[in-house]
């Protein structure tokens, strides 16, 4: 490719570029970015690339310049703490900066360079468009802000990164401002509106290529920035922004993690930000306080924990239990749930499966415990053909398109258990994507294996999963169960979704049913399923008795016509057990 020559500015007449340079020539032109040769103090010697696009000027014109003349007067300070942080031997990475045109106005860039490697008291510099940083298709809020997942998306790149190149120059820094909600209330909507834009835009400003910005929802908000941005710098310029924008004060909190990966792989440190990320987004009883013993420069803390669950689940140190699933019309036991338990079997894995699933680590946990039940399933008292397991899945696992082509692996090589094998879509974390869910999904109803939502109503599990998701059966969230069986508060919903759940020929499961009187209420209400204490605890079946059914023979449930059932006469039927 030729070079241009009112795009080259050399002040060594007659010198000639060298193979190296021949080759950032070429990337620069290829990228569509600006290369610079500058001195320590910003004094342009050498620049090629797309000038006119990024700074409105030729080429040939910017040895008669300094960085600082390029820039506009509110990045000044940055620009010169990156050429500082360059001359003392760092790389700098993607600072956001605006080039002041000379017809006027401003165009956003990210600077990144380090030290000549032949030319001591040089810096090496590229501008490029900063809207090249992201994906144009990560999804963004009406401030331009970036979403949870293509937050987590871009950290995880920084991550590695700065892994790769030996450095922690980013950081992560998470907002609170809890008294943005009654803003409008107590300021007026446009005051509001005006102080919102204001202060996203600045979150933007500060952030690596001005892209790197989240609304993480319920006032929250993340930023990933370089070291010259500060937790204390946000929390200031956003209290000033509201005192001179709405002469009312705020007091926003933050806690900045430092993208360090010494002692760790990329990976755990990426996992351990995002679990960090999810702590502060998902629970609102976090605190930056909290958040702030949690995110320490090593992330040891976290890190140390998921080695341990990664151990747990590489040694398959866990045991699978099983609830049975009745049907409230019949008594019959239509299913089991498989409930995982690490260690102390009488211990709730709430705890662990959610680090799990905040950590990245679920669908490792997911395709486990699918294995193992899939064993379970083809041999001893699993192998009872006239009994049925249904497997939970996080909706982190199904939205990876990796864990999702394993999963799919499985399925396809469980054939033998078509029918038997049902799955249950857990919602502790939310489902961004419910299409390409949903194309999961029907790929393993297809294959013969039902699914359901599980803990509807709680949480992510709203009504228009119901809209995204073609499921065969949800799960009542036990909390509308008991507050249905006790005050009568949630009688409403009860009626609502099972009516909705009829017409769209989507059977119903009911949690939490503890007693006689709350089976025969959901009978009442036309919920299909029932699953709590009083149909039975997580169990194993019993070791001492031999073939497929008598290890499932308890005090309530016995075998009739094939069929176990529940009821110590057998759901009121005859006593009459099955042969052995």
């Amino acid at each position: 490719m030729g070079t241009p020559k009112e795009n080259v500015v050399d002040l060594q007449p007659g010198a000639k570029l060298g193979q190296p340079q021949e080759a950032y020539v070429a990337f620069a032109f290829a990228a569509a970015d600006l290369l610079m040769e500058v001195a320590h103090d910003g004094r342009i010697i050498f620049a090629i690339g797309a000038s006119m696009s990024l700074v409105g000027r030729p080429a040939r014109l910017l040895a008669t310049m300094t960085l600082q003349d390029l820039i506009r007067s509110e990045d000044q300070s940055r620009a010169i703490n990156a050429l500082t942080r360059m001359a003392n031997g760092e790389r700098v990475r993607h600072t956001l900066l605006h080039v002041s045109l000379p017809e006027g106005g401003a165009v956003p860039v990210a600077l990144s360079g380090y030290p000549h490697p032949d030319h001591e008291g040089r810096l090496l510099l590229v501008l490029t468009h900063s809207g090249t940083i992201m994906s144009p298709t990560v999804r963004r809020d009406g401030e331009g802000l970036l979403g949870r997942e293509g937050f987590e998306a871009l950290a995880g790149n920084l991550v590695k990164e700065s892994a790769k190149e030996a450095d922690d120059a980013y950081r992560m820094t998470l907002l609170d401002l809890p008294e943005l909600a009654d803003l409008r209330t107590k300021v007026g909507t446009e005051a509001t509106t005006e102080f919102i834009n204001r202060f996203t835009e600045y979150l933007r400003q500060c952030s690596v290529g001005g892209d790197a910005a989240a609304n993480l929802g319920e006032s929250k908000y993340g930023v990933i920035h370089g070291p010259e941005v500060t937790s204390t710098d946000i929390e200031d310029t956003i209290s000033t922004l509201a005192h001179s924008l709405m002469g009312t004060d705020l007091h926003p909190t933050a806690a900045s993690v430092q993208f360090d990966t010494t002692g760790i792989s990329s990976q755990e440190a990426t996992s351990a930000l995002i679990y960090t990320l999810n702590r502060f987004s998902q629970d609102s009883g976090a605190t930056i306080q909290e958040l702030s013993t949690i995110a320490k420069p090593s992330l040891s803390a976290t890190v140390s924990k998921m080695r341990e669950v990664k151990q747990t689940i590489g040694s398959g140190d866990f045991q699978l239990y099983f609830q049975p699933i009745v049907d409230l019309w019949s008594n019959a036991v239509h299913h089991f749930e498989c409930l995982v338990r690490f260690g102390d079997a009488g211990a709730s894995p709430y705890n662990t499966v959610v680090f799990a699933e905040d950590t990245g680590l679920v669908g490792e946990l997911d395709m486990a415990i699918l294995g193992r039940t899939i064993e379970f399933m083809r041999q001893g008292p699993g192998a009872e053909p006239s009994l049925r397991f249904a497997v939970n899945l996080s909706g982190r696992t199904i939205s990876s398109s990796s864990m999702a082509a394993r999963l799919l692996h499985l399925i396809i090589g469980a054939a033998d258990l078509r029918g038997r094998l049902l799955f249950e879509l857990t919602e502790s974390a939310s489902i961004a994507d419910l299409a390409a869910a949903n194309a999961v999904i029907q790929e393993i109803r297809g294959r013969g294996h039902p699914v359901g939502i599980d803990d509807f109503g709680s949480g992510a599990a709203a009504f228009h999963y119901l809209r995204g998701l073609k499921v065969d059966h949800v799960k009542i969230d036990g909390s509308y169960v008991r507050e249905a069986a006790g005050k009568g508060e949630s009688l409403p919903f009860l009626r609502a979704i099972t009516q909705l759940c009829r017409e769209l020929k989507i059977a119903t499961v009911a949690e939490h049913v503890e007693d006689e009187a709350t089976a025969n209420l959901l009978r009442v209400y036309n919920v299909r399923y029932g699953q709590g204490y009083y149909f039975g605890k997580p169990m194993r079946p019993s070791d001492r008795h031999p073939g497929t059914k008598a290890p499932w023979v308890t005090p309530v449930t016995q075998w009739r016509n094939g069929l176990l059932f529940f009821g110590a006469n057998g759901g009121g039927a005859s006593s009459a057990q099955d042969p052995v």
